[in-house]
């Protein structure tokens, strides 16, 4: 089993386990694991990516994984953005104002952009949805913005919530999901 993240695990099928995660340390413990056992490819949804998550210590662990040749694609934005904040055009995009909260982890994941172009991918999604998948292993689909909020000083469990599960027909279904989207930065100019 690859982790064990609180007492309501049922084992009665190692091909077909899944899981309730429960608060926010919880989500970001299993993100920390994920990219840290993680061994071909992460997608990570979320809408927005905030330096409050993406913060030095997560930014360099996309580092460590990415120095391991482990592939990261992050699907972003949210869809009542696109047009306003995120000014899409001819495969890439412009935020205004540029330090918007919402999106001012970008300056950093555009560095790992250019320092890892074969293995880091930033995808405009225009999307609500949060989940992230780990090689063809399990998905998490969560209610936890994981690149956008971390942990407070009061982890209260009841302010998120996830699923993990290992069942290999909801992983395709997500990994295709995230292929078939559109990259919305492809589009022309608004």
């Amino acid at each position: 089993m690859f982790l064990n993240t609180n007492s309501h695990w049922e084992n009665t099928d190692p091909f077909n386990c899944q899981g309730v995660i429960l608060g926010k340390e919880q989500h970001r413990y299993l993100l920390l694991k994920t990219l840290r056992q993680a061994q071909e490819k992460i997608i990570i949804v979320c809408p927005w990516l905030t330096r409050h998550s993406l913060d030095n210590n997560m930014i360099q662990e996309f580092k460590n994984t990415l120095n391991r040749q482990v592939k990261i694609e992050i699907g972003w934005g949210w869809q009542k953005d696109i047009g306003n904040i995120i000014i899409p055009g001819n495969g890439w995009w412009e935020l205004t104002p540029a330090n918007t909260w919402k999106y001012n982890a970008m300056f950093k994941l555009q560095e790992l952009k250019r320092l890892y172009p074969e293995y880091f991918q930033l995808k405009l999604m225009g999307t609500h949805s949060k989940y992230w998948v780990c090689d063809d292993k399990f998905v998490v689909v969560t209610s936890a913005n994981i690149l956008c909020s971390q942990p407070g000083k009061t982890n209260k469990y009841y302010e998120e919530t996830g699923l993990w599960t290992n069942n290999i027909n909801q992983i395709k279904n997500f990994i295709n999901s995230f292929t078939q989207v559109p990259n919305l930065a492809t589009k022309k100019a608004i």
